[in-house]
């Protein structure tokens, strides 16, 4: 199935996504931490895509790269990551000029496919760029035809956070090991008046949510896809059954999970774990920072990271994303464009991969590139995220993968619908059952074509 015909429906509701925020966006401040001060002087502007949540350290060096590139400039636009997906389809198929582009990982095998993105191979510094990322990053650049068409930009696995002084008051002394006992321990933090609802499962319906329930899924040994992207979900003792009846009585009947959970997603969730608000929840890695380093937050020193809960047991996998960066196919300056993309994604004019590095050290890791965790300040800022112990937060880091499925075509069409399905059975409007049968029925007819 292309994605070209469901993209142009996409793009008649965004169209005016981009433009608006181009029109509006520009700022006169000098401030260069801030998107309008990379718009200078450089004869040779390059359009940038990005969404809103971007590292903090982006546009500071950006503008440090600028410097040393006078002849160059950046109009820098960003859109929230729920609607991005559909602005920017709907500037590719208006053919609007843009040069560099975000790419969430369920787009790239489409926007690939639909010849949005150039092709990077043969192009200089490739191979020294891939050569340094782990596997699953790489994979993560790769149309489906095999080309690289990206390169690694953000890449983290998902952990169970946990406030380590609410679950010592509720009588643990560590973290669930499967999904009974997440229940008991749940069920405990309630009685003791802890939190009336402790566990966030983070069930909003929008793109590139539901980590909650692919986590718990690999933890439990199971998976949406085979290798040719056909369901399994559907077949008789699949760990998805159980998963989702689990999920249903966390909201209905043991109230561990609030109802409004559903309207939540896992940003949301993020957030009210550092407000102190939510106590529990899944999270990828680098949200730890945001806990125990920033100094914001009010549950600095209390959130601790453990392994997923699955059914049995926690140590056979997580979820992860790999997301990346490439040219758009209307780039106009393709040279330029690719000088700044291989120093905004990988090593600079001089080797160092001084972008990545900043951008570990301002997100508390989130990088395609192992070596850099040798950095000393790496290791310092992964203690003070740990507090001091690292063991579960490394073992994510090695069982990590990302989610099967999504290297077709069809998957941003077939998440909604997987999606609208499971919160149907959550709020018991239709069965589990039912919710598992007609989201694998909807893979398969998508995947028809």
């Amino acid at each position: 199935m292309s994605l070209r015909s469901a993209s142009r429906r996409r793009a008649l509701q965004f169209g005016a996504g981009f433009a608006a925020a181009v029109a509006t966006g520009r700022l006169a401040a000098q401030d260069t931490t801030a998107p309008a001060s990379l718009l200078r002087a450089g004869r040779t502007v390059l359009n940038f895509r990005a969404w809103e949540r971007y590292p903090a350290s982006d546009i500071p060096e950006l503008n440090r790269f600028l410097d040393r590139n006078p002849s160059l400039s950046i109009q820098w636009v960003s859109a929230p990551f729920g609607r991005y997906r559909d602005a920017l389809i709907a500037e590719f198929v208006a053919r609007t000029p843009v040069d560099i582009v975000q790419v969430p990982e369920t787009e790239l095998a489409g926007w690939a496919d639909s010849n949005w993105l150039l092709p990077l191979d043969g192009l200089p510094g490739l191979d020294t760029v891939l050569g340094a990322a782990t596997p699953t990053a790489v994979a993560g650049t790769k149309a489906l035809n095999g080309k690289t068409v990206a390169l690694p930009f953000l890449s983290d696995a998902f952990g169970f956070a946990y406030d380590h002084d609410v679950l010592t008051k509720a009588g643990f002394g560590a973290t669930a090991r499967n999904l009974d006992e997440l229940r008991t321990q749940m069920q405990a933090v309630k009685r003791a008046g802890l939190a009336e609802y402790p566990l966030s499962l983070a069930m909003k319906k929008q793109p590139g949510q539901f980590w909650s329930l692919w986590a718990t899924l690999y933890a439990s040994g199971g998976e949406f896809f085979d290798d040719g992207n056909q369901p399994l979900f559907d077949r008789p003792g699949h760990p998805l059954q159980a998963i989702l009846e689990w999920y249903v009585a966390a909201i209905n009947d043991w109230k561990i999970t609030a109802p409004d959970d559903m309207q939540r997603d896992w940003g949301a969730s993020r957030t009210g774990v550092r407000a102190g608000t939510i106590k529990f929840g899944y999270m990828a890695q680098y949200a730890l920072a945001e806990f125990n380093v920033w100094p914001d937050s009010k549950a600095a020193g209390k959130i601790r990271m453990g392994l997923i809960p699955g059914l049995e047991r926690n140590d056979l996998a997580t979820v992860g994303y790999a997301h990346s960066v490439g040219l758009a196919a209307t780039a106009k300056d393709k040279d330029a464009a690719w000088r700044t993309l291989r120093a905004y994604a990988g090593p600079d004019e001089t080797g160092q991969f001084t972008m990545p590095r900043a951008r570990l050290l301002s997100e508390g890791g989130r990088s395609p590139y192992p070596n850099l965790v040798a950095d000393s300040r790496v290791g310092d800022l992964f203690k003070r995220m740990n507090v001091g112990d690292t063991a579960a937060f490394n073992t994510l880091s090695k069982i990590g993968r990302q989610r099967k499925g999504i290297k077709t075509t069809w998957y941003p069409e077939w998440e909604p619908f997987l999606m609208s399905q499971v919160q149907e059975a959550l709020t018991r409007k239709t069965s589990v059952r039912s919710a598992i049968v007609a989201s694998a029925a909807e893979a398969r007819r998508l995947a028809k074509g």
